[in-house]
C-alpha cells in the first residue's frame, strides 16, 4: 500500500505537469508562432528583410526613356497638320505627294471631334443649338457611307473608323462657312449666300473623295463616292446656313 501510494504520489505531479505543458503549448500567446512568417530574417519573412524587400528597387521605372505623352495617347500631331492641309488644297499635288495608305490607316479621331465641336461652337454663336444634327447626321451618314464603301471596294474592307476620320476632317470647309454665317448670315447675301454654299458643298466633296481615292485605293470609284458624300455636306450645309 505504500509503494502504490507511493507511485500514485509520484506520478501525479508528472501527469500534472505533462497537461500544464499541453496546455501551456495549446495556449500560447498569438504572435508567437507568426513572428517568422511576418518579421524576422527568416526564409518566411515577408515584410521584414525578406525576398520582397530586396527585389523593391527592381520595380523603379524607367522615366528617362518614356515615350512623350501624344504618342503614348495616339495622337499624332503631325499626321492631324497633314490631313487638315491636304483638305484646304484638295486641286494641288499636296494631297496626292503627302497622302498614302499608310497615313490613313493611322485612323485618329482627334481632329474630327476638334472640328464637329467647334461647328457646333460656331451655330452657337449664330443662336442656333444643333449639336444633336451634327452628331446625328454624322453618325447616320458615316455608317451609310461606310457600308456603300465597302460594296464597291475593289480589295480590302474599309474600316468606319477610317471613314469617320475622312469625312470629318473634310469638314474643315463647312467651319470656315459657319464662321462667316457667325458674322453675317449668309442666307440674307442672296446669290452670294447660295454660290459659297454651293463652293463648301463642292470643296469638302473635292477633298473628301481626294482623300479616299488615295488612303483606300478607290481611283476608279471616284466620282461615285462623291455623290454620296456630296449629300451628306449639303446636309450640314443646310444645317449651317438655316
Amino acid at each position: 500500500q505504500g509503494q502504490g501510494q507511493g507511485q500514485g504520489q509520484g506520478q501525479g505531479p508528472t501527469h500534472g505537469g505533462g497537461g500544464n505543458g499541453g496546455l501551456a503549448g495549446t495556449m500560447s500567446p498569438p504572435g508567437a508562432n507568426d513572428r517568422g512568417a511576418i518579421g524576422g530574417g527568416g526564409p518566411a519573412g515577408g515584410l521584414g528583410g525578406g525576398p520582397v524587400g530586396a527585389a523593391a528597387p527592381a520595380m523603379d521605372e524607367d522615366y528617362e526613356n518614356e515615350p512623350p505623352l501624344m504618342e503614348e495617347l495616339g495622337i499624332n500631331v503631325n499626321h492631324i497638320a497633314t490631313k487638315s492641309k491636304a483638305v484646304v488644297l484638295p486641286f494641288t499635288k499636296y494631297a496626292k505627294t503627302k497622302i498614302d495608305a499608310e497615313m490613313m490607316e493611322d485612323t485618329d479621331m482627334v481632329g474630327p471631334l476638334c472640328f464637329g465641336l467647334l461647328l457646333g461652337g460656331e451655330m452657337m454663336l449664330s443662336g442656333k443649338l444643333n449639336f444633336s444634327y451634327i452628331y446625328g447626321f454624322g453618325v447616320f451618314g458615316t455608317l451609310a457611307l461606310a457600308l456603300v464603301m465597302n460594296l464597291m471596294s475593289p480589295s480590302d474592307a474599309i474600316s468606319v473608323w477610317t471613314v469617320v476620320s475622312i469625312l470629318g476632317y473634310a469638314l474643315l470647309p463647312v467651319n470656315v462657312l459657319a464662321g462667316v454665317n457667325a458674322l453675317y448670315r449668309i442666307k440674307y447675301m442672296g446669290a452670294l449666300g447660295m454660290v459659297l454654299a454651293a463652293l463648301t458643298v463642292v470643296w469638302c466633296t473635292a477633298a473628301s473623295t481626294r482623300l479616299f481615292e488615295r488612303g483606300c485605293g478607290m481611283r476608279d470609284q471616284r466620282y461615285l463616292i462623291a455623290y454620296p458624300v456630296a449629300l451628306l455636306y449639303s446636309a450640314f450645309v443646310i444645317i449651317t446656313i438655316f
